[in-house]
């Protein structure tokens, strides 16, 4: 009677077992851009992950609003950059003769903040050195005589 019992139990797991199961396709999706996922996502991902970054940059001070270094740094690097740029026009100037008669560059030396600007004729064409004494660095710089 107790094999009855215990075999019967088996015929019913058995059983249960024996049906077909019944599944569904699991299309794995990625929710990343980068990794084929819909644009769509990009900007949620980026404010998500921007939110939860603890390590802030302490190397770089505040100034609030628009800086993001100095205001006096960046007065001072806006003018290098007007200096240079008043510089290559003059040299293109006088290099192509598009200049007028008093726009014509001179040869010398010519120091501004921290570089040093040498114009100098050679041989082979004009020859302009920029030495930066706070990098330490020269750069050398020669147009041909066409």
């Amino acid at each position: 009677m107790q094999h009855f019992k215990v075999l019967g139990s088996l015929l019913v797991i058995l059983f249960l077992f024996a049906t077909s199961a019944h599944a569904q396709d699991y299309v794995y999706t990625a929710k990343n851009p980068a990794f084929g996922g819909s644009y769509m996502n990009y900007q949620w991902m980026l404010s998500s992950a921007n939110a939860q970054n603890k390590l802030k940059s302490k190397s770089q001070p505040s100034y609030g609003g628009a800086y993001n270094r100095d205001p006096a740094q960046n007065f001072e690097q806006n003018l290098e950059r007007r200096f240079f740029s008043q510089l290559s026009s003059e040299i293109i100037n006088s290099y192509f003769g598009e200049g007028q008669e008093g726009q014509q560059l001179e040869e010398g030396s010519y120091r501004f903040g921290n570089y040093e600007v040498d114009v100098i004729g050679g041989d082979r064409g004009l020859n302009i050195r920029i030495e930066d004494f706070r990098q330490g660095s020269e750069t050398t710089i020669t147009l041909p005589y066409y």
